[in-house]
């Protein structure tokens, strides 16, 4: 037992000792070794970075009128675009700024009132259309429904009317998100572009289309009781190179003169016509009475579909 005590006894000592021995020359003091040894602290956790202060509706409206203007410069880069590489480089432009603008919004602390509808406003944007991000130059159909070559105003048309869609999607759940208190959209959507005159082209109702060599008596009166608009060509053999061709709307009527000699009467249907190549750009038929046509007679013909009809007509090759 006494053993077990003195060694006891020894170690308190000995640690007595350390702590109030003096220093030996030339080494820290004592009042600096206390120093040392308390400053035993462990390093701190990085602290969480401050909530933003919440927004009043107001301050919050001003938040989405300011991402408004700044996609309004990119949108008005897309509608102004002359070319499609223009138009590529500014539609790639316009995606991107969406992308930034919907990463500064997330930063945003709404008013408490508008948490869910924050929420939504943001995977609005997230939405956005991937359409928007195709290259024109690489997208899109370069063809129209009639298998011609699409013009490239007409191309850039649709690409910038498909642009506008998306905007008009995206403001408006932006819109329907918020409610009615703020307003979202009234900067940022373009006006609505005028179709070139291939899209919804249209002749006018008796318009001669072509016309070549010398006249003769001979008159064919029209009845276009069909639903689309034709073009009435009469030719001795090759429609490509015709007597004379007429403009007929859809259900009207119109009387062509100065037909020379018995002829063939082809016709053509369809919409979007390109009055410059004189052919329809989109829902193409082509077609030709069975019968030649005695230049001694004038003749009438009705283009409505019936079972009495008396003139067989046969599918032909595009002219």
């Amino acid at each position: 037992m006494r053993r077990g005590t003195a060694a006891a006894i020894a170690i308190t000592v000995l640690t007595a000792a350390g702590c109030s021995a003096e220093p030996e020359a030339g080494g820290p003091s004592a009042e600096s070794s206390t120093t040392t040894t308390s400053v035993s602290t462990p390093t701190p956790s990085p602290t969480a970075s401050p909530t933003p202060v919440r927004l009043s509706v107001p301050m919050y409206q001003r938040a989405l009128t300011n991402v408004e203007k700044i996609l309004r410069t990119y949108v008005l880069r897309v509608m102004n675009a002359k070319t499609v590489p223009a138009f590529d480089a500014a539609r790639a432009q316009l995606a991107a700024a969406v992308v930034l603008e919907r990463q500064a919004l997330a930063k945003v602390n709404p008013p408490k009132a508008l948490d869910a509808a924050h929420r939504t406003v943001l995977a609005s944007f997230d939405g956005y259309p991937e359409t928007v991000t195709d290259n024109l130059s690489e997208a899109g159909a370069t063809k129209t429904g009639c298998g011609l070559p699409k013009a490239p105003a007409t191309r850039l048309w649709e690409a910038k009317t498909g642009i506008r869609s998306s905007v008009v999607e995206l403001t408006q759940d932006v819109s329907r998100s918020v409610g009615k208190g703020l307003r979202f959209g009234a900067l940022v959507v373009p006006p609505a572009l005028t179709p070139p005159s291939t899209v919804n082209g249209r002749g006018r109702n008796g318009q001669i289309v072509q016309r070549s060599g010398a006249r003769g008596p001979g008159r064919l009166q029209i009845d276009n009781g069909s639903s689309s608009d034709v073009v009435i060509v009469v030719t001795n053999s090759n429609p490509r190179r015709p007597q004379v061709s007429i403009y007929v709307r859809a259900e009207q009527k119109a009387t062509l003169s100065g037909i020379r000699g018995s002829y063939y009467v082809y016709f053509k249907s369809g919409t979007g016509w390109d009055a410059a190549n004189r052919r329809f750009t989109e829902d193409c038929s082509y077609e030709r009475y069975d019968d030649r046509f005695d230049g001694k007679y004038d003749w009438s013909i009705s283009l409505a579909r019936t079972p009495l009809g008396n003139a067989p007509t046969s599918e032909v090759d595009a002219f």
